[in-house]
């Protein structure tokens, strides 16, 4: 179906004599787009069309109207603005263009309608190649600020030429990709926990099936586990007796929905990982999520961390699971002791909240502000203060797997010493062949730290063997 986008998209174009015009409505490529969502599983009855699409805005601007526009049960789940411009149009009106969509776009991202929960946001483009004077330069650095800013979810950009020959310019930014990534992330949003019970999952066949986003299906204790953006509460799901962990945000602000709702849609899409921390169930807004009820946490396992053979083990785990998360493009940046749980004798990784997405897949510019992470654990790029002043773009530009891969060293550190690591000064265990280890994954320039997981894996492997361990 994504072929039929793309062919509705080349018919918009016609050639007369040496100029391209449209006289198609891009009606058609809506309705194109549509179909397109609808066969990758978006149910037609959520999507809006004409006059009644629109999503919410804030400073008293009322709504913003929007191309298409995903809405399921009250909540808005995203939406999608066409724009073609063909002829002389196309350099005169670019500038106008570029505003209406930077103002389009942040209407939406501050608005605190919906408990913080904010819509995916989606730019449809179609441009023409006018003979001479090419606006494509301007036009593509918009786009990719658009994405740098986070502004915009996913951007499909195509141009056409007199002969009215379509194509993608732009890198990440197919009409292909586009519709699938958009679809696949709206359904991440809109569809229960989880369809799919792997084996791993079975202990919770009965929570996933039942799962509707109701707390009174939950019987909670009282006191809760209280951290840093959220409380966790020990519970039961009524109906099967299988005890839960009910995670509550604690702030209503529209980062903390946004936060919890990557850590929903980031569980969601790995839960078939046997080192990622499912979520089971969750309510629409993203106050809460479900997933199992853990052993413990790495910190609460220190004592048995120390022996070298219990921490091989957990680092390997956290390492697949992080392997598995930069597969997709994504970051974890948040890598820490209390993070990473035990769950049925398995170390798992939790609380993606500050996870980096993809390029392209961000959402709002500002959200991680100066400092991400932890400090101690997180590395000089995402935590930069007096011992990390050279580096200035900030946590948003600089994270890479060598970032995640800094803070799993600095774990091992931490489980080998028993001290707690300070912002950006080197802790390094005794012995080999962790010290080790623990100096190459820890290192305070990014390009001399290991630059994947396999490479990580690798020096394990090697630093191990030199020594004579398993």
């Amino acid at each position: 179906m994504a072929g039929s986008l793309t062919a509705a998209v080349r018919n918009h174009w016609v050639t007369s004599g040496n100029s391209v015009r449209s006289p198609h409505h891009i009606e058609s490529v809506i309705e194109s787009a549509v179909d397109a969502l609808v066969e990758r599983g978006i149910d037609r009855s959520w999507i809006q069309t004409g006059r009644k699409a629109s999503l919410p805005a804030s400073f008293g601007l009322g709504n913003t109207r929007w191309d298409i526009v995903i809405i399921k049960d009250g909540i808005p789940l995203g939406g999608i603005e066409f724009t073609a411009q063909s002829g002389t149009s196309a350099r005169m009106n670019l500038s106008n263009r570029i505003h209406e969509a930077t103002s389009r776009a942040l209407a939406v991202r501050s608005s605190d309608q919906n408990g913080g929960l904010q819509p995916l946001l989606g730019l449809f483009i179609m441009w023409e190649q006018g003979r001479g004077t090419s606006v494509q330069p301007r036009l593509e650095a918009a786009l990719n600020q658009f994405l740098d800013d986070e502004l915009y979810d996913e951007i499909a950009y195509t141009t056409c030429n007199s002969d009215a020959e379509l194509r993608e310019p732009v890198e990440g930014m197919s009409v292909q990709r586009f519709i699938d990534r958009f679809s696949r992330r709206l359904l991440a949003r809109a569809v229960g926990p989880l369809k799919v019970v792997t084996p791993i999952l079975e202990p919770y066949r009965e929570v996933i099936e039942a799962a509707r986003g109701e707390k009174k299906d939950y019987s909670l204790e009282r006191v809760p586990k209280r951290g840093g953006q959220a409380a966790v509460f020990r519970g039961v799901h009524k109906a099967s007796g299988i005890e839960i962990a009910f995670k509550r945000r604690l702030s209503q602000w529209s980062k903390a929905g946004a936060r919890m709702g990557r850590e929903i849609e980031i569980a969601r899409i790995l839960s078939a990982h046997p080192h990622v921390m499912p979520v089971l169930d969750f309510e629409a807004q993203h106050r809460w999520f479900i997933m199992p009820l853990a052993d413990a946490t790495a910190e609460e396992q220190f004592l048995q961390l120390k022996d070298p053979t219990h921490l091989h083990r957990m680092i390997k785990s956290v390492a697949s699971a992080l392997a598995e998360a930069h597969r997709h493009g994504w970051r974890h940046r948040d890598v820490k002791p209390q993070n990473i749980l035990l769950l049925h004798g398995r170390w798992t990784l939790a609380d993606w909240g500050t996870v980096r997405r993809p390029r392209g897949q961000t959402t709002f510019a500002g959200r991680t502000g100066a400092h991400i992470g932890t400090p101690g654990f997180a590395p000089p790029e995402l935590f930069p203060g007096p011992h990390a002043p050279e580096f200035p773009a900030g946590p948003h530009d600089l994270s890479v797997p060598a970032t995640d891969i800094y803070s799993l060293g600095r774990v091992a550190a931490w489980a080998l010493t028993g001290q707690w690591p300070q912002a950006n000064i080197p802790l390094l265990p005794a012995e080999e062949p962790w010290r080790t280890i623990v100096e190459e994954a820890t290192q305070h320039k990014i390009e001399r730290r290991p630059q994947s997981i396999a490479e990580f894996l690798a020096i394990i492997d090697r630093e191990h063997s030199k020594a004579g361990r398993s």
